[in-house]
C-alpha cells in the first residue's frame, strides 16, 4: 500500500495519503518531514 504526500491545509497541512484508497494515514508540518515519513512507510511495505 504505497503512500503519497499531498498538501491539504489545516494545522498540519502535509498529509501522508494511501494511494489506493485516498485515506489520510498521517500528517506533518513540513513537506520535508512528510516526504521522509512517506519514504519510511513505503520502504516498510516493500516485498510484502
Amino acid at each position: 500500500m504505497p503512500v503519497t504526500v499531498q498538501f491539504r491545509g489545516g494545522k498540519r497541512p502535509w498529509k501522508i495519503v494511501e494511494s489506493s484508497t485516498g485515506k489520510v494515514k498521517g500528517s506533518s508540518l513540513t513537506k520535508k518531514d512528510a516526504d521522509a515519513s512517506a519514504r519510511a512507510r513505503n520502504a516498510a511495505t516493500e516485498g510484502k
